[in-house]
Protein backbone atom coordinates (compact mmCIF):
# COMPACT_ATOMS: atom_id res chain seq x y z
CA UNK A 1 0.00 0.00 0.00
CA UNK A 2 1.99 2.97 -1.25
CA UNK A 3 0.64 6.39 -2.10
CA UNK A 4 2.08 9.84 -1.55
CA UNK A 5 -1.27 11.53 -1.17
CA UNK A 6 -3.99 11.11 1.43
CA UNK A 7 -7.51 9.76 0.95
CA UNK A 8 -10.31 12.29 0.32
CA UNK A 9 -12.10 11.76 3.62
CA UNK A 10 -8.88 12.37 5.60
CA UNK A 11 -8.06 15.53 3.64
CA UNK A 12 -11.62 16.75 4.15
CA UNK A 13 -11.43 15.97 7.88
CA UNK A 14 -8.14 17.87 8.34
CA UNK A 15 -9.48 20.81 6.33
CA UNK A 16 -12.60 20.89 8.51
CA UNK A 17 -10.73 20.99 11.83
CA UNK A 18 -8.44 23.65 10.39
CA UNK A 19 -11.56 25.67 9.55
CA UNK A 20 -12.70 25.26 13.16
CA UNK A 21 -9.36 26.68 14.30
CA UNK A 22 -9.75 29.57 11.88
CA UNK A 23 -13.30 30.33 13.02
CA UNK A 24 -12.68 29.88 16.74
CA UNK A 25 -9.08 31.00 17.26
CA UNK A 26 -8.16 33.10 14.24
CA UNK A 27 -5.63 32.80 11.43
CA UNK A 28 -2.60 32.72 13.74
CA UNK A 29 -3.77 29.47 15.34
CA UNK A 30 -4.81 27.70 12.13
CA UNK A 31 -2.55 25.53 9.96
CA UNK A 32 -0.95 26.38 6.65
CA UNK A 33 -1.76 24.37 3.52
CA UNK A 34 1.58 22.52 3.84
CA UNK A 35 0.86 21.64 7.47
CA UNK A 36 -2.61 20.37 6.51
CA UNK A 37 -1.11 18.24 3.74
CA UNK A 38 1.52 16.88 6.15
CA UNK A 39 -1.03 16.03 8.85
CA UNK A 40 -3.30 14.30 6.31
CA UNK A 41 -0.37 12.22 5.07
CA UNK A 42 0.72 11.29 8.62
CA UNK A 43 -2.80 10.23 9.66
CA UNK A 44 -3.07 7.99 6.60
CA UNK A 45 0.43 6.63 7.22
CA UNK A 46 -0.44 5.85 10.82
CA UNK A 47 -3.62 4.01 9.87
CA UNK A 48 -1.93 1.99 7.12
CA UNK A 49 1.31 1.12 8.96
CA UNK A 50 -0.27 1.04 12.44
CA UNK A 51 2.69 2.99 13.78
CA UNK A 52 4.01 6.50 14.27
CA UNK A 53 7.37 5.83 12.66
CA UNK A 54 8.96 8.27 10.22
CA UNK A 55 11.06 5.55 8.53
CA UNK A 56 7.95 3.52 7.78
CA UNK A 57 6.24 6.62 6.45
CA UNK A 58 9.24 7.21 4.19
CA UNK A 59 8.92 3.72 2.72
CA UNK A 60 5.15 4.16 2.52
CA UNK A 61 5.76 7.22 0.30
CA UNK A 62 8.43 5.41 -1.76
CA UNK A 63 10.97 7.93 -0.43
CA UNK A 64 9.28 10.90 -2.06
CA UNK A 65 9.36 12.33 1.46
CA UNK A 66 12.36 11.61 3.65
CA UNK A 67 12.01 10.49 7.24
CA UNK A 68 14.02 13.51 8.37
CA UNK A 69 11.69 15.92 6.55
CA UNK A 70 8.58 14.29 8.04
CA UNK A 71 10.18 14.37 11.50
CA UNK A 72 11.18 18.02 11.06
CA UNK A 73 7.56 19.00 10.52
CA UNK A 74 6.59 17.09 13.66
CA UNK A 75 9.22 18.79 15.80
CA UNK A 76 9.61 22.25 14.30
CA UNK A 77 6.39 23.22 12.55
CA UNK A 78 4.45 25.88 14.48
CA UNK A 79 1.28 23.85 14.87
CA UNK A 80 -1.03 24.64 17.80
CA UNK A 81 -1.05 21.04 18.97
CA UNK A 82 -3.02 21.76 22.13
CA UNK A 83 -5.90 23.10 19.99
CA UNK A 84 -6.04 20.32 17.38
CA UNK A 85 -7.82 17.86 19.65
CA UNK A 86 -10.24 20.57 20.80
CA UNK A 87 -11.06 21.48 17.18
CA UNK A 88 -11.55 17.83 16.27
CA UNK A 89 -13.90 17.16 19.20
CA UNK A 90 -15.90 20.29 18.34
CA UNK A 91 -16.21 19.15 14.71
CA UNK A 92 -17.51 15.72 15.78
CA UNK A 93 -19.99 17.33 18.17
CA UNK A 94 -21.32 19.54 15.36
CA UNK A 95 -21.35 16.81 12.70
CA UNK A 96 -23.08 14.22 14.88
CA UNK A 97 -25.43 16.73 16.50
CA UNK A 98 -24.33 15.78 20.03
CA UNK A 99 -26.17 17.57 22.83
CA UNK A 100 -25.51 15.43 25.90
CA UNK A 101 -23.42 12.52 27.11
CA UNK A 102 -21.65 10.74 29.95
CA UNK A 103 -18.01 11.44 30.83
CA UNK A 104 -15.88 8.41 31.71
CA UNK A 105 -12.39 8.55 33.25
CA UNK A 106 -9.91 5.69 33.12
CA UNK A 107 -6.18 5.16 32.75
CA UNK A 108 -3.96 2.66 30.99
CA UNK A 109 -0.29 1.62 31.03
CA UNK A 110 1.97 1.58 27.98
CA UNK A 111 5.10 -0.53 28.36
CA UNK A 112 8.42 1.01 27.35
CA UNK A 113 12.02 -0.18 27.29
CA UNK A 114 13.66 -0.68 30.69
CA UNK A 115 16.63 1.35 29.48
CA UNK A 116 14.85 4.33 27.98
CA UNK A 117 15.87 7.77 29.22
CA UNK A 118 14.43 9.96 26.47
CA UNK A 119 10.70 9.14 26.60
CA UNK A 120 8.82 11.36 29.03
CA UNK A 121 7.02 10.29 32.21
CA UNK A 122 8.39 6.74 32.17
CA UNK A 123 8.30 5.12 35.62
CA UNK A 124 7.94 1.72 37.29
CA UNK A 125 4.45 0.23 36.90
CA UNK A 126 2.72 -2.78 38.35
CA UNK A 127 2.18 -5.45 35.69
CA UNK A 128 -1.39 -6.65 36.22
CA UNK A 129 -0.90 -9.75 34.07
CA UNK A 130 2.19 -11.15 35.79
CA UNK A 131 1.96 -9.37 39.18
CA UNK A 132 5.51 -8.20 38.48
CA UNK A 133 6.85 -4.81 37.47
CA UNK A 134 7.64 -3.01 34.23
CA UNK A 135 8.68 0.45 33.04
CA UNK A 136 6.25 2.47 31.03
CA UNK A 137 3.96 5.46 30.74
CA UNK A 138 0.59 5.86 32.42
CA UNK A 139 -2.07 7.82 30.52
CA UNK A 140 -5.36 9.07 31.92
CA UNK A 141 -8.11 9.34 29.30
CA UNK A 142 -11.37 11.25 29.38
CA UNK A 143 -13.96 9.72 27.04
CA UNK A 144 -17.34 11.14 26.05
CA UNK A 145 -20.02 8.47 25.65
CA UNK A 146 -23.07 9.61 23.68
CA UNK A 147 -26.04 8.00 21.95
CA UNK A 148 -24.21 8.51 18.64
CA UNK A 149 -20.47 7.93 19.15
CA UNK A 150 -17.89 7.29 21.85
CA UNK A 151 -14.84 9.53 21.48
CA UNK A 152 -11.70 10.42 23.46
CA UNK A 153 -11.85 14.09 24.41
CA UNK A 154 -8.74 14.55 26.56
CA UNK A 155 -5.69 12.90 28.10
CA UNK A 156 -2.93 13.52 30.63
CA UNK A 157 0.34 11.72 31.32
CA UNK A 158 0.76 10.73 34.97
CA UNK A 159 4.04 10.38 36.84
CA UNK A 160 4.27 9.77 40.60
CA UNK A 161 6.30 12.04 42.84
CA UNK A 162 9.69 10.29 43.32
CA UNK A 163 9.96 11.64 46.86
CA UNK A 164 6.50 10.33 47.76
CA UNK A 165 7.27 6.94 46.17
CA UNK A 166 10.52 6.67 48.15
CA UNK A 167 8.71 7.59 51.36
CA UNK A 168 5.95 5.03 50.74
CA UNK A 169 8.50 2.28 50.10
CA UNK A 170 10.46 3.07 53.26
CA UNK A 171 7.30 3.50 55.34
CA UNK A 172 6.04 0.10 54.20
CA UNK A 173 9.35 -1.54 55.08
CA UNK A 174 9.40 -0.01 58.56
CA UNK A 175 5.75 -0.87 59.25
CA UNK A 176 6.49 -4.45 58.26
CA UNK A 177 9.30 -4.45 60.83
CA UNK A 178 6.97 -3.16 63.53
CA UNK A 179 8.35 0.38 63.77
CA UNK A 180 5.93 2.77 65.49
CA UNK A 181 4.50 5.65 63.41
CA UNK A 182 6.26 8.34 65.48
CA UNK A 183 9.62 6.82 64.52
CA UNK A 184 8.83 6.49 60.83
CA UNK A 185 9.61 9.28 58.32
CA UNK A 186 7.00 12.02 57.83
CA UNK A 187 5.02 11.94 54.60
CA UNK A 188 6.30 14.63 52.20
CA UNK A 189 3.98 17.47 51.18
CA UNK A 190 2.22 17.37 47.82
CA UNK A 191 4.37 18.59 44.96
CA UNK A 192 2.55 20.57 42.25
CA UNK A 193 5.13 19.35 39.72
CA UNK A 194 3.71 15.84 40.17
CA UNK A 195 -0.10 16.15 40.32
CA UNK A 196 -2.03 13.09 41.45
CA UNK A 197 -4.25 11.02 39.17
CA UNK A 198 -7.30 12.53 40.86
CA UNK A 199 -6.03 16.04 40.16
CA UNK A 200 -5.33 15.16 36.52
CA UNK A 201 -8.75 13.53 36.12
CA UNK A 202 -10.41 16.59 37.60
CA UNK A 203 -8.40 18.85 35.27
CA UNK A 204 -9.64 16.88 32.27
CA UNK A 205 -13.26 17.24 33.40
CA UNK A 206 -12.80 20.96 34.11
CA UNK A 207 -11.23 21.55 30.69
CA UNK A 208 -14.01 19.71 28.88
CA UNK A 209 -16.76 21.51 30.77
CA UNK A 210 -15.09 24.86 30.05
CA UNK A 211 -14.39 24.19 26.36
CA UNK A 212 -17.75 22.62 25.51
CA UNK A 213 -20.40 24.35 27.66
CA UNK A 214 -23.18 23.42 25.22
CA UNK A 215 -22.85 19.70 26.08
CA UNK A 216 -25.05 18.64 28.98
CA UNK A 217 -23.21 16.08 31.09
CA UNK A 218 -25.69 13.50 32.37
CA UNK A 219 -23.17 11.86 34.72
CA UNK A 220 -19.46 11.36 35.33
CA UNK A 221 -18.24 7.80 35.85
CA UNK A 222 -14.90 6.67 37.27
CA UNK A 223 -13.47 3.59 38.94
CA UNK A 224 -12.84 3.10 42.67
CA UNK A 225 -9.55 5.03 42.59
CA UNK A 226 -11.48 8.30 42.17
CA UNK A 227 -13.83 7.56 45.06
CA UNK A 228 -13.15 10.61 47.25
CA UNK A 229 -15.35 13.34 48.65
CA UNK A 230 -13.32 16.14 47.07
CA UNK A 231 -13.37 14.52 43.62
CA UNK A 232 -17.15 14.04 43.72
CA UNK A 233 -17.81 17.60 44.83
CA UNK A 234 -15.35 19.16 42.37
CA UNK A 235 -16.68 17.21 39.39
CA UNK A 236 -20.27 18.07 40.28
CA UNK A 237 -19.33 21.74 40.47
CA UNK A 238 -17.48 21.68 37.12
CA UNK A 239 -20.14 19.84 35.13
CA UNK A 240 -23.11 21.43 36.94
CA UNK A 241 -24.41 17.88 37.21
CA UNK A 242 -24.24 16.28 40.67
CA UNK A 243 -24.36 12.71 39.45
CA UNK A 244 -20.94 11.12 39.93
CA UNK A 245 -20.76 7.32 40.01
CA UNK A 246 -17.91 5.18 41.29
CA UNK A 247 -17.17 2.08 43.36
CA UNK A 248 -16.22 1.58 47.00
CA UNK A 249 -14.28 -1.27 48.55
CA UNK A 250 -16.01 -3.97 50.56
CA UNK A 251 -14.45 -2.74 53.80
CA UNK A 252 -15.58 0.88 53.48
CA UNK A 253 -17.95 2.02 56.21
CA UNK A 254 -21.61 2.98 55.90
CA UNK A 255 -23.92 4.22 58.63
CA UNK A 256 -26.67 1.69 59.35
CA UNK A 257 -29.02 2.55 62.20
CA UNK A 258 -26.55 4.96 63.73
CA UNK A 259 -23.61 2.54 63.63
CA UNK A 260 -20.88 2.22 61.05
CA UNK A 261 -20.28 -1.17 59.49
CA UNK A 262 -18.49 -2.51 56.44
CA UNK A 263 -20.57 -2.33 53.30
CA UNK A 264 -19.64 -5.89 52.30
CA UNK A 265 -20.77 -7.37 55.60
CA UNK A 266 -24.05 -5.47 55.52
CA UNK A 267 -25.07 -6.55 52.02
CA UNK A 268 -23.97 -10.14 52.68
CA UNK A 269 -27.28 -10.55 54.52
CA UNK A 270 -29.31 -9.79 51.38
CA UNK A 271 -29.86 -11.99 48.32
CA UNK A 272 -30.76 -9.17 45.99
CA UNK A 273 -33.12 -8.95 43.05
CA UNK A 274 -32.29 -10.78 39.81
CA UNK A 275 -33.57 -9.54 36.48
CA UNK A 276 -32.57 -9.09 32.85
CA UNK A 277 -31.85 -5.51 31.84
CA UNK A 278 -30.51 -3.84 28.74
CA UNK A 279 -26.95 -2.63 29.28
CA UNK A 280 -24.96 -1.15 26.38
CA UNK A 281 -27.60 -2.30 23.85
CA UNK A 282 -27.56 -5.94 24.95
CA UNK A 283 -29.52 -7.93 27.53
CA UNK A 284 -27.63 -8.83 30.71
CA UNK A 285 -28.71 -10.75 33.78
CA UNK A 286 -27.85 -8.87 36.95
CA UNK A 287 -28.48 -9.27 40.67
CA UNK A 288 -28.64 -6.13 42.77
CA UNK A 289 -29.94 -4.49 45.90
CA UNK A 290 -29.67 -0.88 46.98
CA UNK A 291 -30.29 1.65 49.72
CA UNK A 292 -29.27 5.17 50.72
CA UNK A 293 -26.64 5.34 53.43
CA UNK A 294 -24.24 7.87 54.87
CA UNK A 295 -20.80 6.81 53.62
CA UNK A 296 -18.18 7.65 56.21
CA UNK A 297 -15.39 8.61 53.78
CA UNK A 298 -17.74 11.06 52.02
CA UNK A 299 -19.50 12.27 55.17
CA UNK A 300 -22.85 12.37 53.35
CA UNK A 301 -25.71 10.17 52.27
CA UNK A 302 -25.12 8.42 48.93
CA UNK A 303 -26.88 5.80 46.86
CA UNK A 304 -25.16 2.47 47.60
CA UNK A 305 -25.83 -0.41 45.20
CA UNK A 306 -24.59 -3.99 45.52
CA UNK A 307 -24.29 -5.43 42.01
CA UNK A 308 -23.11 -8.62 40.34
CA UNK A 309 -23.38 -9.79 36.74
CA UNK A 310 -24.50 -13.19 35.48
CA UNK A 311 -22.82 -16.01 37.40
CA UNK A 312 -20.51 -13.76 39.45
CA UNK A 313 -20.34 -14.85 43.07
CA UNK A 314 -19.12 -11.60 44.62
CA UNK A 315 -20.87 -8.24 44.72
CA UNK A 316 -19.26 -4.98 43.68
CA UNK A 317 -20.49 -1.85 45.41
CA UNK A 318 -21.44 1.26 43.46
CA UNK A 319 -22.00 4.69 44.95
CA UNK A 320 -23.89 7.53 43.31
CA UNK A 321 -23.82 11.14 44.44
CA UNK A 322 -27.31 12.05 43.20
CA UNK A 323 -29.76 9.96 45.21
CA UNK A 324 -32.78 11.07 43.16
CA UNK A 325 -31.89 8.62 40.38
CA UNK A 326 -33.45 5.17 40.16
CA UNK A 327 -31.05 2.37 41.09
CA UNK A 328 -31.40 0.74 37.66
CA UNK A 329 -30.41 4.02 35.95
CA UNK A 330 -27.27 4.24 38.10
CA UNK A 331 -26.39 0.68 37.08
CA UNK A 332 -26.94 1.49 33.39
CA UNK A 333 -24.81 4.62 33.61
CA UNK A 334 -21.98 2.78 35.37
CA UNK A 335 -22.08 0.05 32.71
CA UNK A 336 -20.95 2.68 30.19
CA UNK A 337 -17.54 2.62 31.88
CA UNK A 338 -16.84 -0.56 29.92
CA UNK A 339 -16.84 1.49 26.69
CA UNK A 340 -13.64 3.28 27.70
CA UNK A 341 -12.02 -0.16 27.91
CA UNK A 342 -13.19 -0.82 24.35
CA UNK A 343 -11.72 2.49 23.20
CA UNK A 344 -8.38 1.76 24.90
CA UNK A 345 -8.23 -1.68 23.29
CA UNK A 346 -8.97 -0.20 19.86
CA UNK A 347 -6.43 2.55 20.41
CA UNK A 348 -3.71 0.13 21.44
CA UNK A 349 -4.47 -2.28 18.59
CA UNK A 350 -5.08 -0.02 15.60
CA UNK A 351 -3.95 3.54 16.23
CA UNK A 352 -0.20 3.31 16.08
CA UNK A 353 1.20 5.35 18.93
CA UNK A 354 1.10 2.61 21.55
CA UNK A 355 3.20 0.13 19.57
CA UNK A 356 5.99 2.35 18.32
CA UNK A 357 6.46 5.82 19.77
CA UNK A 358 10.08 6.93 19.84
CA UNK A 359 9.45 10.68 20.01
CA UNK A 360 11.52 12.24 22.76
CA UNK A 361 10.44 14.48 25.61
CA UNK A 362 7.00 15.40 26.87
CA UNK A 363 6.18 17.36 23.71
CA UNK A 364 7.06 14.35 21.56
CA UNK A 365 4.79 12.05 23.59
CA UNK A 366 1.90 14.51 23.71
CA UNK A 367 2.05 15.46 20.03
CA UNK A 368 2.35 11.84 18.96
CA UNK A 369 -0.62 10.85 21.09
CA UNK A 370 -2.65 13.73 19.65
CA UNK A 371 -1.98 12.46 16.11
CA UNK A 372 -3.05 8.98 17.21
CA UNK A 373 -6.32 10.30 18.65
CA UNK A 374 -6.91 12.38 15.53
CA UNK A 375 -6.71 9.17 13.49
CA UNK A 376 -9.46 7.78 15.75
CA UNK A 377 -11.56 10.89 15.18
CA UNK A 378 -10.90 10.89 11.43
CA UNK A 379 -12.54 7.47 11.06
CA UNK A 380 -15.83 9.01 12.19
CA UNK A 381 -15.79 11.01 8.94
CA UNK A 382 -15.27 8.02 6.65
CA UNK A 383 -18.06 7.79 4.08
CA UNK A 384 -19.24 4.41 5.41
CA UNK A 385 -19.44 5.65 8.99
CA UNK A 386 -21.32 8.81 8.03
CA UNK A 387 -23.76 6.81 5.91
CA UNK A 388 -24.52 4.50 8.84
CA UNK A 389 -25.09 7.51 11.09
CA UNK A 390 -27.49 9.13 8.60
CA UNK A 391 -29.39 5.85 8.30
CA UNK A 392 -29.47 5.47 12.10
CA UNK A 393 -27.65 2.15 11.90
CA UNK A 394 -24.89 0.84 14.24
CA UNK A 395 -21.39 2.14 13.53
CA UNK A 396 -18.65 -0.23 12.34
CA UNK A 397 -15.59 -1.20 14.36
CA UNK A 398 -12.27 0.62 14.22
CA UNK A 399 -10.49 -2.56 13.10
CA UNK A 400 -12.75 -3.21 10.12
CA UNK A 401 -12.72 0.44 9.08
CA UNK A 402 -8.93 0.60 9.27
CA UNK A 403 -8.73 -2.49 7.03
CA UNK A 404 -10.94 -0.73 4.52
CA UNK A 405 -8.70 2.36 4.65
CA UNK A 406 -5.72 0.13 3.84
CA UNK A 407 -7.54 -1.33 0.85
CA UNK A 408 -8.68 2.10 -0.30
CA UNK A 409 -5.10 3.31 -0.15
CA UNK A 410 -3.99 0.38 -2.29
CA UNK A 411 -6.89 0.93 -4.71
CA UNK A 412 -5.98 4.62 -5.06
CA UNK A 413 -2.40 3.63 -5.86
CA UNK A 414 -3.53 1.17 -8.53
CA UNK A 415 -5.97 3.73 -9.94
CA UNK A 416 -3.14 6.23 -10.25
CA UNK A 417 -1.27 3.77 -12.47
CA UNK A 418 -4.12 2.58 -14.69
CA UNK A 419 -5.46 6.11 -15.33
CA UNK A 420 -2.08 7.56 -16.26
CA UNK A 421 -1.30 8.35 -19.96
CA UNK A 422 1.28 5.53 -20.01
CA UNK A 423 0.32 2.90 -17.39
CA UNK A 424 3.08 0.47 -18.36
CA UNK A 425 5.84 3.03 -17.98
CA UNK A 426 4.47 4.31 -14.65
CA UNK A 427 4.10 0.76 -13.38
CA UNK A 428 7.72 0.01 -14.24
CA UNK A 429 8.84 3.20 -12.49
CA UNK A 430 6.96 2.25 -9.35
CA UNK A 431 8.21 -1.34 -9.54
CA UNK A 432 11.79 -0.07 -9.64
CA UNK A 433 11.17 2.23 -6.67
CA UNK A 434 9.52 -0.57 -4.70
CA UNK A 435 12.49 -2.85 -5.35
CA UNK A 436 14.86 -0.14 -4.13
CA UNK A 437 12.87 0.85 -1.06
CA UNK A 438 11.90 -2.64 0.04
CA UNK A 439 15.21 -4.28 -0.69
CA UNK A 440 16.29 -7.48 1.02
CA UNK A 441 18.44 -7.30 4.13
CA UNK A 442 20.90 -9.87 5.41
CA UNK A 443 19.66 -12.10 8.21
CA UNK A 444 21.74 -12.91 11.27
CA UNK A 445 19.55 -15.94 11.99
CA UNK A 446 20.98 -18.12 9.22
CA UNK A 447 24.61 -19.06 9.96
CA UNK A 448 25.80 -19.59 6.40
CA UNK A 449 29.54 -19.55 5.94
CA UNK A 450 30.23 -20.62 9.53
CA UNK A 451 32.08 -23.89 9.91
CA UNK A 452 30.80 -26.54 12.29
CA UNK A 453 33.71 -28.89 11.65
CA UNK A 454 35.29 -28.21 15.05
CA UNK A 455 32.12 -29.19 16.90
CA UNK A 456 33.03 -32.81 17.60
CA UNK A 457 34.33 -34.91 20.45
CA UNK A 458 38.07 -34.74 21.14
CA UNK A 459 39.96 -37.82 19.87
Amino acid sequence: MIINDSLPFIKSYVASINQVLLDQKGAKQSMSSIQCYWLSFVILGLLVTNSLCWSRFERFALKEYSASAICWMFKKAKITWELLLYASVLKIIESYNIRHGVLVIDDTDVERSKNTKQIAKVHILRDKKTAGYLKGQNIIFLVLVTDQVTIPVGFEFYQPDPALSAWAKEDKRMRKNGVLKKYRPIKPNDNSVYPSKKDLGLKLVNDFASNFPSIKIKATVADAFYNTKNFFESVGSSTKQPQVISQIKTNQLINVGGKFQQVGKFFANFHGKTEVVTLRNSDKQITFCSAKFKVKSHDKKLYVIALKYGDESEYRYLIANDTTWRNIDVIKAYALRWLVEVFIQDWKSYEGWNKLAMQRGLEGSEQGLIISLLSDHALHFHEDQLTLYKNKEPAVTVGSLREKVMMESLTAFIEKIVTSPDPKQLFEEFATKIAEVFGQRSSIKHMRGVSFDQMRPMT
